[in-house]
């Protein structure tokens, strides 16, 4: 797909991983649609299933369609299961996964009129493997975006419509690289001690985008030492 032109929503654009996107996607000409808590164009709280759907459709009317979606949004917080409530475990996995699919299901039709779309999820190294890890629900979250993204490959026959994964281990955000001023990676981060700079997070995402032969594909980001 052309970016240039084109129309991309970016859930959770305001910072971090989806800001750099957003803005490597501008680079490139593209109306860039920022959807975020406190986000410039949609304010949004992604684990409202309405708030959601409110989302899909205020983007298709600023500019009358969506050709790119890229959901970014997710995270977690302390406690974490099992020692967190129910209803705080829930709310990550309904950003990290529940959104996602919310996200998908409602911008299909806003594409299958003009007959393509590019979708890309924004994973985590937290939903691969069989290590430990501390944010357990986020970490099973991550692995459900994995395998929906490949569940969904089906849909490039059927709506011309491209579903993939970008899967980063730890990356260099502005809050990563602070808390490395006064912490070690080990301390912050599981391992390997690699970190995953942002430029190579945006260029694997407008690969995704860009090259039309890839769908149902997840591309894992490892690093290298800092």
């Amino acid at each position: 797909m052309d970016i240039a032109g084109s129309v991309a929503l970016v859930t959770g654009g305001e910072r971090g991983i989806g800001r750099a996107i957003a803005e490597a996607l501008a680079a490139r000409d593209a109306a860039v649609i920022v959807a975020d808590l406190d986000g410039r164009d949609l304010q949004v709280d992604l684990t409202r299933q309405g708030e959601v759907e409110r989302m899909i459709d205020e983007a298709a009317r600023l500019h009358g369609r969506i050709d790119i979606l890229v959901n970014n949004a997710g995270g977690y917080e302390q406690p974490v299961f099992p020692e967190a409530p129910p209803s705080h475990w829930r709310r990550t996995v309904e950003l990290n996964l529940g959104a996602v699919m919310l996200a998908i299901q409602n911008v299909l039709p806003v594409m299958k009129p003009f007959g393509r779309g590019a979708i890309v999820n924004v994973a985590s190294s937290a939903g691969l493997g069989t290590d430990p890890y501390r944010g357990v629900e986020y970490a099973v979250a991550k692995a459900g975006v994995i395998r929906l993204t490949s569940a969904l490959g089906g849909l490039t026959e059927r709506l011309n419509v491209r579903v993939n994964c970008v899967c980063p281990h730890t990356v260099a955000t502005p809050a990563v690289l602070h808390q490395l001023e006064y912490r070690s990676l080990s301390e912050i981060a599981p391992p390997p001690a690699t970190i995953v700079q942002l430029e190579e997070v945006t260029l694997a995402t407008l690969r995704l985008i860009e090259d039309d032969t890839l769908f149902g594909r997840t591309l894992e980001l490892w690093g290298a030492a800092p």
